[in-house]
């Protein structure tokens, strides 16, 4: 009888562990589900003059030879799947590019950039394109009107993302340059946004969201000639008012 309790006893654990571990199996189940989807990307920080802020990645489109159907390429001899010589050529010559790679090829890259801009630096100004630093694309500094260009390689900054951030700079040197308090105080006026807003928000903080990051991206729109600005203060300007901005404050 003890016997027949013990082994009744020793089969009721077994089949006890034998569901504790199917219920530890549902569990994690639940807990670590297969095809979680992955965490939302997150965005990336920009900074232009000095001036940290959070804009949402900027992706440079890529557009990827068509591959052949799988039927096809069975039925054609190997080598005409071979890249063709003008293909091979591109290739080679985009790696080669004198701005991409060479010694120097910041300098260079950088002053494409300022050459494609409606004005070059203002008399008194000094620009320098330097190796890239990540997030830190650029500084100004007002008091001795040095810009200073941190030039990222062409695989991670696009020309146009350069071409703004170099016309940006430019826009606060002309900024410590020319504008005074009275000009300054026209501009505020001109763009909508309320008397008295202090100039510079604070050092090295948001640049958008402040006159003096307004006025560089305003200076860079009309730089480029183009229809976007970053600013956070006032909608871009449009080609009238772009003009008329011009004329009073740019030159």
């Amino acid at each position: 009888m003890r016997s027949s309790r013990s082994m009744q006893t020793r089969l009721a654990g077994v089949i006890g562990l034998l569901i504790l571990t199917a219920l530890g199996s549902a569990i994690a189940a639940l807990v670590l589900p297969s095809g979680i989807p992955a965490a939302a990307p997150a965005q990336t920080r920009i900074t232009l003059g000095a001036f940290d802020v959070v804009s949402p990645s900027v992706v440079d489109v890529v557009f990827a030879k068509p591959q052949a159907p799988a039927h096809a390429n069975a039925s054609r001899p190997a080598q005409a799947l071979v890249p063709t010589r003008t293909t091979h050529v591109r290739h080679a010559e985009t790696v080669a590019s004198p701005l991409c790679s060479g010694d120097g090829w910041q300098q260079r890259r950088g002053e494409a950039a300022l050459a494609s801009l409606r004005t070059g630096p203002a008399s008194g100004v000094s620009i320098a394109f330097l190796a890239g630093r990540g997030a830190l694309k650029g500084m100004t500094y007002y008091d001795s009107h040095r810009v200073d260009v941190y030039v990222g390689s062409c695989s991670s900054e696009s020309d146009a993302l350069l071409r703004h951030v170099v016309a940006h700079e430019l826009g606060h040197a002309w900024d410590s340059l020319h504008m005074t308090d009275a000009l300054r105080a026209d501009y505020l006026a001109a763009r909508g946004i309320p008397a008295g807003t202090s100039w510079f928000g604070c050092n090295a903080c948001q640049d958008f969201a402040t006159p003096a990051g307004d006025f560089a991206e305003t200076y860079a729109q009309w730089q480029r000639s183009a229809s976007d600005s970053r600013s956070e203060l006032a909608a871009p300007a449009s080609p009238a008012q772009l003009t008329d901005l011009g004329a009073r404050f740019f030159s």
